[in-house]
């Protein structure tokens, strides 16, 4: 698990070493599913090489803010374009932790979906692991 607040600004997380792997979200895995229980959003990767390798990006303490979700035809599975923590502005002010120490995330997909929200902690887990 990685604290969110630790994780340097503008950093493409979509091509990240989590636990001495890297991962290359936008190249290798589809985005097969994105779900948010209990404050922690989940999204459902799928290897493109291997049909049976699947994995979950998962943020902590999740506070949604922005779903930019829409209908289409064509595509099944989405491509992360980007994934990084940023700033954000309050009352015209451009901070860079909230107030009770969650940062401040963008997800951005190459067919122009996007989220953005505030976690305390990502992590890479296992199907098997999902749960904890």
């Amino acid at each position: 698990m990685v604290i969110a607040t630790s994780i340097e600004f503008f950093k493409n997380l979509a091509q990240y070493d989590y636990d001495g792997k890297y991962y290359d979200l936008h190249n290798d895995y589809d985005c097969e599913k994105i779900f948010l229980k209990e404050e922690i959003l989940s999204l459902c990767l799928k290897k493109n090489s291997m049909e049976s390798m699947v994995i979950f990006l998962k943020f902590t303490d999740v506070e949604m803010t922005m779903m930019n979700f829409f209908n289409f035809n064509e595509v099944k599975n989405l491509t992360i374009d980007n994934i990084y923590r940023g700033r954000f502005e309050i009352d015209g002010q451009l901070n860079e932790v909230s107030s009770n120490g969650k940062a401040y995330f963008y997800v951005d997909f190459y067919e122009g979906q996007s989220l953005e929200f505030w976690a305390k902690s990502v992590e890479m887990k296992n199907p098997g692991d999902i749960s904890d």
